[in-house]
C-alpha cells in the first residue's frame, strides 16, 4: 500500500455529481471533524447515518456519538437544519448551490475501534458506517475523501486512491473500507500476484508478537482462497489487527480488509479468525443474499441464508486454514469435531431452524438465537453438502464448485442470490436432487445427518461409542475419525477432501 500525508488546506475540483468528504482527527478531543460537500445541492438535502454495520447484524446508536452539526452554502452562511428523527437532518437550501454538511464524531469505541471510531493522541481508526453519513437519493454515486492529518501520522486502506484523493464507486462501497490512521507497524506480502498488507496497531506502538513471523502465516492463509476461485474481485487486500481488546474481540469483513481485535500476545494464533474474515471477501462480501448489497441502512435487514453466509464461510475457515500447510489433517478433523460438540450440546437446536436463527438473529446479539448459532450449524450443513456432492459426482465436483457458480453468478454489480437459490445451484452442482436433504437440515429441526460423511471416508463417534480401531475404547466426546472399513472409491473421495 501506498503512504499518503494530505495537505490540511482543501482546493476542491470536484465534480457536480460526487460526494465529497473530508476527514480531521482531532486527538485532542478524542473525536473526528467529518464534512460532507455537495456540489450540486438541491433545495432540500436529508443526511443519515446508517442504524447498523454491514456484517454485523444489530442495531447501533451511532447517532449518540455526533454533535456540533453545521450546514453552510457557498459563501460560508448557515443554513437551516431539521431533525426528522434520531438518524437523519434535513437541510434547507434556498439557493440550490453548493452544501457543506459537518458535525464531529466522538471516536472513544471500545479498544482501538472496531464497529466504531477510536480517536488516540497519536492515532486513530475509523469504520466507516459509524463516522460518515449518506445523503438521500445519492448512494450509488461516487464517493471521494481527502484526510487533514497532523504531522507524522500515516494511513492504511484499501480504497483505491486518485492523486491526493480517496475514491470509491458509491457510498456502499466507501464505508467497507476501513481507515487506520496514526502510527502502526505495517508489512507486505503478494499472493497470486496480488499485494496484500497486514498493518498491526498497539496501543504502545510496541506489538508483543513476532511480527513477521505472524505476517508469514497471513500469507500462507491467503493462498487456498484465491486458489480455489481463481483469482479476487479486490485489487489488494488489507489486514487490519487491532492488539487491544474492548467490548468487542473478534474479527469484522469488509470488503477488501478486514479487521481484527485480539489481545497484544506472543503468539497471536489469528489462524481460522483471519481466514474466516478473508474468506468473506469473497463469501458475503459478493456472494450474498440479495438483502446484503445494495444495503438498506435505515433498518434491519433479514434473510434465511446467514447460515450459509457465515456458517460455510466457518467450514472453508477450517479447510482452508489447513490447506495453507498450518496444521495437519488431525487438527482439521479434531476441530471439525469441537463443532458438532458444541451444536449438539445445545438446546435451542430442537425447537429452532437454522433459517430461524439467521432471520431472527437481529433480536439476539448478532450470531443468532439462543444457543443456536448459525456459525455452527451451517458449517456443519456445508460440511455434509460437500460430501454428498462428492459422492453425488464421483469426486468429481464438490462444494468448492457451489461457490465458484454462485461468486461467478453474484459478483458486484450483479444482485445477489434470492432466499431458495442456493438449493437450485447445490442440486445443479451435484447433477442430483438433495433438496429432501436441505429442508431436513436448513428448514427443520431434525438432526443433523453425519451418517452422510462416510461419503468421504468420516466417521461421528459420539459420546460413550467405541472409537473404531481401539479396541474397547470409548469416546468422551464427539470425535471424528477415518473409517477404517471405507472402499477404493471413497478413499479417494477422502483424498480429495485432504488435498491441499
Amino acid at each position: 500500500m501506498k503512504r499518503y500525508f494530505l495537505a490540511a488546506l482543501f482546493l476542491p475540483c470536484f465534480a457536480l455529481a460526487d460526494v465529497h468528504y473530508t476527514l480531521e482527527p482531532l486527538p485532542a478531543a478524542k473525536s473526528l471533524r467529518v464534512a460532507v460537500q455537495l456540489e450540486d445541492a438541491k433545495a432540500i438535502e436529508s443526511f443519515r447515518i446508517p442504524a447498523w454495520t454491514p456484517g454485523m447484524y444489530v442495531l447501533m446508536n451511532y447517532q449518540d456519538k455526533i454533535s456540533d452539526i453545521k450546514a453552510t452554502d457557498a459563501e460560508g452562511r448557515p443554513l437551516h437544519i431539521e431533525p426528522v428523527d434520531k438518524r437523519k437532518w434535513v437541510v434547507t437550501n434556498p439557493s440550490k448551490g453548493p452544501v457543506t454538511f459537518s458535525y464531529r464524531v466522538l471516536g472513544d469505541d471500545g479498544g482501538l475501534g472496531f464497529f466504531g471510531a477510536n480517536v488516540r493522541d497519536d492515532k486513530a481508526f475509523v469504520n466507516g458506517a459509524s463516522t460518515f453519513m449518506y445523503v438521500d437519493g445519492r448512494l450509488t454515486e461516487r464517493s471521494t475523501l481527502r484526510l487533514k492529518l497532523p504531522a507524522g501520522w500515516d494511513v492504511a486502506t484499501a480504497m483505491s486512491s486518485q492523486g491526493t484523493e480517496f475514491v470509491a464507486e458509491g457510498y456502499d462501497e466507501f464505508i467497507d473500507h476501513p481507515i487506520q490512521l496514526g502510527k502502526f507497524v505495517r508489512r507486505n506480502f503478494t499472493v497470486e500476484g496480488i499485494p496484500f498488507e497486514a498493518i498491526y496497531v498497539a496501543p504502545d506502538n510496541k506489538p508483543r508478537c513476532d511480527v513477521d513471523r505472524e505476517t508469514e502465516r497471513l500469507r500462507k492463509q491467503s493462498i487456498p482462497t484465491v486458489r480455489m476461485f481463481g483469482g479476487a474481485s479486490f485489487k489488494k487486500y488489507l489486514y487490519i489487527i487491532h492488539l487491544a481488546v474492548g467490548d468487542f474481540s473478534g474479527g469484522l469483513e469488509h470488503r477488501a480488509c478486514n479487521v481484527q481485535a485480539v489481545p497484544n500476545l506472543k503468539p497471536l494464533n489469528l489462524d481460522t479468525l483471519a481466514t474466516h474474515e478473508y474468506f468473506h471477501a469473497w463469501n458475503v462480501k459478493q456472494i450474498r443474499p440479495a438483502v446484503l448489497g445494495p444495503f438498506d441502512y435505515t433498518k434491519q435487514v433479514r434473510t434465511g441464508n446467514l447460515w450459509f453466509a457465515e456458517g460455510v464461510t466457518d467450514y472453508y475457515a477450517y479447510k482452508h486454514t489447513y490447506a495453507s500447510g498450518l496444521f495437519d489433517s488431525d487438527w482439521l478433523l479434531s476441530s471439525l469435531a469441537a463443532q458438532i460438540s458444541d451444536y449438539e450440546s445445545g438446546q435451542t437446536r430442537l425447537t429452532k431452524t437454522v433459517e430461524d436463527s439467521s432471520r431472527e438473529n437481529w433480536e439476539n446479539g448478532g450470531f443468532g438465537v439462543g444457543d443456536l448459532s448459525y456459525y455452527t450449524k451451517g458449517l456443519l450443513i456445508g460440511w455434509i453438502f460437500d460430501a454428498e456432492i462428492r459422492k453425488a459426482t464421483g469426486g468429481r465436483k464438490s462444494l468448492d464448485d457451489v461457490m465458484r457458480t454462485l461468486y461467478a453468478r453474484c459478483m458486484l454489480p450483479n444482485p445477489g442470490y434470492g432466499e431458495d437459490e442456493l438449493i437450485a445451484t447445490i442440486n445443479t452442482v451435484a447433477g442430483t436432487d438433495l433438496t429432501s436433504l436441505y429442508m431436513d437440515m436448513v428448514r427443520s429441526t431434525k438432526p443433523l445427518p453425519y451418517d452422510r460423511l462416510q461419503d468421504i471416508g468420516l466417521m461421528v463417534i459420539k459420546p460413550g461409542e467405541v472409537i473404531p480401531g481401539s479396541g474397547s475404547k470409548k469416546a468422551n466426546r464427539y470425535s471424528v475419525v477415518r473409517d477404517p472399513e471405507i472402499s477404493p472409491e471413497t478413499a479417494q473421495r477422502l483424498a480429495g477432501w485432504l488435498a491441499r
